[in-house]
């Protein structure tokens, strides 16, 4: 390898340790002026807005000007989006503590761990699709869940990938402090945007092979 080349990733892999030890600072500092439970949904979705410009190259984008006017935007919706979310897990949580302690049929804690499986699977797609896509809150939910359902596998990768970043990150507590939530939102993001543009070439792909019997009805050959 080169010595400018080798110089060149170096670079590269320190602009990254920069920038996502930065946005995993703002991160923190307007997830606490949210009081933690109003500011990490916000937070989180600013969060996912200045990644998804970094991986569409737009690396020079004004990450603290981004991160505030997302936060302050989306403060309300994703509140909306993400409270409801946070109450059904503390609700399936009672129920596994009432499960524990008293019991439960066989029936009742298949249907609990299908509800877990569901709530999990729906959250790994619920807030790149606030971020990615346009939508009422309602409408951002069902196609979380169909999405999910559809893309299992990436779902699937999504948390074993976030899992692994959580292990490998508080084996050294120090790089969790710097790099938690902006490295698992890159990787989660970068998974879901590839997953999104496969359906949408595959509905592309669709809609033209339909399409075609159309224009040759129209202009026989």
């Amino acid at each position: 390898m080169k010595p400018n080349s080798f110089m060149e990733k170096l670079t590269d892999v320190f602009s990254w340790m920069t920038k996502l030890a930065y946005a995993h600072f703002l991160w923190m500092i307007f997830s606490a002026a949210g009081l933690i439970v109003f500011g990490v949904f916000p937070a989180t979705a600013a969060l996912m807005i200045v990644c998804k410009k970094w991986l569409d190259g737009e690396s020079s984008v004004p990450v603290f000007h981004l991160f505030w006017r997302s936060y302050r935007l989306s403060f309300f919706s994703s509140n909306k989006m993400g409270l409801p979310y946070l109450a059904a897990a503390l609700v399936l949580y009672a129920n596994f503590l009432v499960i524990q302690e008293n019991g439960a049929s066989l029936i009742m804690i298949a249907a609990f761990y299908l509800a877990v499986f569901f709530l999990i699977i729906t959250g790994t797609h619920l807030l790149p699709l606030y971020a990615l896509r346009k939508g009422s809150i309602l409408q951002i939910w069902k196609s979380a869940f169909m999405m999910s359902m559809v893309n299992l596998p990436i779902s699937i990768a999504v948390l074993i990938s976030q899992s692994a970043i959580y292990y490998l990150l508080f084996s050294y507590p120090s790089a969790a402090l710097f790099f938690l939530s902006s490295t698992l939102v890159i990787i989660q993001l970068w998974l879901i945007q590839h997953s999104f543009n496969r359906i949408e070439r595959k509905a592309a792909a669709l809609r033209a092979k339909q399409a075609a019997p159309a224009i040759q009805k129209t202009y026989p050959a």
